[in-house]
């Protein structure tokens, strides 16, 4: 089972039972951050699902967005949505110190053991 994150309440109200993004918000933390190998990290997580079309409140810049389709991406542990990159690069968000301290220990890499291990994920 995944760990979540990148999932928040003021996405609406079937996501009430999450947190807020703003619990999450940390200028000073995120600029201590390697934003390019984290980027590419986030951002090369395999796709454990897709929906063909998605509507979300985009959480900073008061308008609704919609995608002509939506990746929930893996590490193996974690589960996010693709736009994670965006918020912690543009946004100030920073992730839960136990993911973040598990992707310092596999020097920003998917492990080809943990690909292994979850062969229902598309790694490419």
């Amino acid at each position: 089972m995944y760990k979540e994150f990148g999932f928040w309440k003021e996405h609406g109200n079937q996501y009430k039972d999450y947190p807020s993004v703003n619990l999450y918000r940390n200028k000073e933390i995120n600029k201590l951050y390697d934003k390019d190998k984290l980027i590419q990290y986030l951002r090369s997580g395999g796709t454990v699902a897709a929906s063909s079309k998605i509507v979300f409140p985009h959480l900073f810049k008061n308008h609704i967005e919609q995608s002509g389709e939506f990746l929930l991406l893996t590490d193996g542990f974690w589960i996010w949505p693709e736009n994670l990159s965006e918020y912690v690069l543009d946004y100030d968000v920073i992730l839960p110190n136990d993911w973040y301290n598990l992707i310092l220990k596999n020097n920003y890499k998917i492990l080809k053991e943990i690909k292994n291990q979850h062969l229902d994920v598309d790694w490419d």
